[in-house]
């Protein structure tokens, strides 16, 4: 099977990838990140009732007409009105109430005048106005944020804490979601130890492991992660044929290129998975082999560090974005100009790290090989070398995709 484009690649995939149709009930403050599954209509009006603005004085506004700094009008004010309070009396003529922000306007008022714009005596009650107001002047109307019945989300956007706040002003305490897919992260090779093991001869720690569970997190995502597994076929297809009931894509890294232990070649055929293609034209990352196995997506991606990142932002990341309805972060491509420069020419496509800000994209340092992942700490983007390229020097113009 020959090598195929990135594109290609990415359409098979995508092709493959049925979006998750499944949706669930959850809490207002789990909800953050879901795509929501049923329109939000606002059961109420908000505010319920027609409130204050501020602290000051409510009235009737033709009782002020005439008022002036030279001849003000007096009013008594007959009682307060607080927050979360209710009055159901009535004002007559020249008479108000005492309100604070947020508390109910009575029936028989239509305006409020800030408190630092009057004389009030609190001991005989008398209140002094010098000008006049207008009908509905600080006057928050019922229903005026939203009315009952009115549209306030559309189904299919993903929820924010923007989304939270409105819907916690509704009174909504739970929201139907569309369930987010479950991404299984398997790590194969014999030589891979644990974080907190003891470090024996000819083993390495597993870093891909943690860098893809960590960027699902990252990105809101279900993760389920899988202890690293041996070099052992047989092994490794029973545990994939009894995880894939449980999840909806798997990713694998390692042991997908042309050694003896690259094992994941006859993995797929112990599954009797449909093999969708081996090879794509990058560099790093060229021997990443896609499957299906009933209906779900196995993408193996490269064992080297940097390489499996590549993959994953080139291609996991886009069909895990269709399978959640697009509830993931986009990946952002960007134009920029080269701060620093890259030594080799580039015969293949080839994605190398780099630092973003403002324009331009900096590149510097020489830990350019895909099994390193030092080289990681402190960048946010991938550079894309167009095949056939010369060195990169310092001012030219490259594609950058963000992946932060």
């Amino acid at each position: 099977m020959e090598k195929i484009s990135l594109e290609l690649a990415l359409e098979t995939l995508l092709n493959k990838i049925e979006v998750l149709n499944e949706y669930e009930y959850r809490s207002l403050l789990d909800s953050s990140g879901f795509v929501l599954a049923e329109d939000i209509i606002s059961p109420l009006n908000n505010p319920p009732f027609n409130r204050s603005p501020l602290d000051g004085f409510t009235l009737n506004s033709s009782d002020t007409i005439g008022a002036t700094k030279d001849n003000p009008i007096v009013f008594t004010v007959k009682s307060e009105i607080f927050a979360g309070g209710y009055c159901n009396e009535e004002i007559e003529r020249n008479e108000a109430f005492r309100i604070m922000t947020g508390a109910p306007i009575p029936n028989s008022c239509n305006c409020v005048i800030k408190q630092e714009e009057v004389d009030f005596n609190e001991e005989t009650g008398i209140l002094k106005i010098y000008r006049e107001l207008k009908e509905y002047e600080n006057f928050c109307f019922k229903g005026e944020d939203l009315k009952v019945g009115e549209l306030v989300v559309q189904k299919g956007e993903v929820i924010t804490y923007n989304h939270i706040g409105v819907f916690a002003s509704l009174g909504i305490d739970k929201i139907k979601v569309l369930r987010k897919p479950k991404i299984g992260i398997l790590s194969l090779g014999s030589e891979l130890l644990m974080p907190g093991d003891s470090l024996e001869n000819g083993k390495i720690y597993n870093s891909n492991l943690f860098t893809l569970m960590s960027k699902l997190k990252f990105l809101n995502l279900d993760g389920v992660m899988y202890p690293p597994m041996s070099d052992d076929p047989i092994l490794v297809s029973n545990f994939i044929e009894k995880e894939l009931k449980n999840i909806d894509l798997l990713i694998t890294t390692g042991g997908v290129s042309v050694g003896k232990k690259d094992i994941m070649h006859d993995v797929i055929k112990e599954l009797n998975a449909n093999r969708l293609f081996w090879k794509i034209d990058i560099q790093p990352g060229t021997p990443v082999l896609a499957a299906e196995k009933d209906g779900k997506v196995i993408l193996s991606l490269s064992g080297n560090p940097f390489a499996a990142l590549v993959n994953f932002e080139l291609l996991g990341r886009p069909i895990i974005s269709k399978l959640s309805s697009n509830a993931i972060k986009s990946t952002e491509i960007v134009d920029a100009v080269v701060r620093g420069g890259f030594s080799k020419a580039s015969s293949k496509r080839r994605f190398i790290r780099g630092f973003f800000k403002d324009g331009e994209v900096f590149l510097n340092d020489n830990k350019h090989s895909s099994g390193t992942i030092s080289s990681l700490i402190g960048k946010n983007s991938i550079v894309e070398i167009k095949a056939g390229s010369s060195a990169l020097k310092d001012g030219d113009k490259v594609r950058v995709i963000l992946i932060d």
